[in-house]
């Protein structure tokens, strides 16, 4: 069974760190893209779509108000069988969510809700242009717990400018005491053309020190180790049982169909997108064509890259059989020269049936890829 990604474009306002695909519009373009949406999903799914795990982005999805959450739902309703899904997800920001949307998002489907907090400190969130969110994550929280919306997790970041050890702890501690089933801590990280990262360029914030970033890396892990939450993902972490089954499709290099400007989706090894301007988009469906971009087929070589590229960042790592499965050739035909230097260095593991990062070879991942792909070139 595949997944459904549902991309929600529109936001209160742009974020100072944010690169994603999101804008400010009106309720009337809103509803435009919402009715262009149902007309994807129509055109996408004639005979309907039973998706496994459905995750709906943005963007900031709660921008929307309690009726665009109505629309959007009974339109999910019409083309979707909702029965066998087993994870509906939405973003959330704290403080967009009202009781009346928290309503209108459960009555769509939504059983699991990840806000994005941030941070409980006002000051940071003022420097990453998220001053409105301060204070509103508890009772957006139990905003949703009361509309039956049980499942939540929250991102973080970390290494802001400024932030300090204690502080970070304390956010740490802010989360549990939501009863938080997954978090996700983030570094932060400066985007080319933001407005966060101009402010890096001419020397208004500092970035934090590697050797403090590492740190916090380390205090995260341990923190929510303690409490129950264990790594399962370089940034991710959760109750056993809790991790996010949609980004596990995504990690595990699984298929899923992507609806909405931007949205792309990977089905039998094919990337397909749409495109980025939520008005172009809207303008194609209106004439009754898909306006997806379809890529060629990943050759085996490429596909098996990729899988290394998203899986070794789950701490169980990459199934050995899965790597063959894509590749065609096993792991150790393909990577024992680099797989060999890697291990000697103590950043990777091998074993029966996975190959893993260790904890020292989470913090330098992108060089582990780098080799490993490497390799895999010279083989092919």
């Amino acid at each position: 069974m595949a997944s459904l990604y549902i991309h929600i474009p529109f936001c209160v306002r742009k974020c100072e760190y944010c690169d994603f695909v999101s804008g400010v519009a009106g309720e009337a373009e809103i509803d435009r893209y919402l009715a262009a949406l149902e007309r994807e999903l129509a055109l996408r799914f004639p005979d309907g779509f039973a998706p496994d795990t459905v995750f709906v982005g943005g963007g900031t999805p709660t921008r929307l108000t309690a009726g665009q959450w109505r629309t959007l739902g009974a339109a999910l309703r019409r083309h979707l069988d909702l029965s066998t899904c087993r994870e509906f997800t939405s973003e959330i920001n704290p403080g967009t969510l009202t009781p009346d949307k928290a309503d209108a998002l459960r009555q769509a489907g939504v059983d699991r809700a990840s806000f994005g907090v941030q941070s409980f400190d006002a000051r940071f969130l003022k420097g990453l242009g998220r001053a409105y969110e301060a204070g509103t994550a508890t009772a957006a929280v139990e905003m949703a717990r009361h509309a039956g919306i049980t499942r939540i997790s929250m991102d973080l970041m970390f290494a802001l400018p400024g932030q300090t050890l204690p502080g970070l702890r304390a956010d740490v501690q802010a989360a549990l005491e939501h009863g938080t089933e997954h978090l996700s801590f983030y570094a932060l990280t400066y985007e080319d053309d933001t407005p966060l990262t101009r402010q890096l360029q001419s020397g208004e914030v500092q970035p934090c020190p590697e050797e403090l970033e590492r740190e916090m890396f380390d205090t995260v892990g341990t923190l929510l180790a303690q409490a129950g939450l264990p790594r399962y993902e370089v940034s991710n972490f959760a109750r056993p049982g809790a991790e996010c089954a949609h980004n596990l499709v995504y990690w595990q290099l699984g298929e899923w169909h992507g609806v909405g400007a931007a949205a792309h989706g990977l089905l039998d090894g094919v990337i397909h997108r749409n495109p980025p301007d939520w008005k172009v988009y809207s303008d194609a469906i209106e004439q009754g064509r898909l306006p997806l971009r379809l890529e060629n087929a990943m050759p085996p070589h490429e596909r098996a890259e990729t899988l290394l590229l998203m899986g070794l960042r789950l701490t169980r790592g990459v199934e050995l059989r899965r790597f063959r499965q894509f590749a065609g050739e096993s792991f150790h035909t393909l990577c024992a020269g680099p797989a060999a230097d890697l291990i000697e260095r103590g950043l990777l593991e091998l074993n029966e049936t996975h190959v893993r990062c260790t904890h020292a070879g989470m913090l330098v991942l992108d060089e582990i890829i780098v080799q490993l792909a490497s390799g895999m070139k010279a083989k092919a």
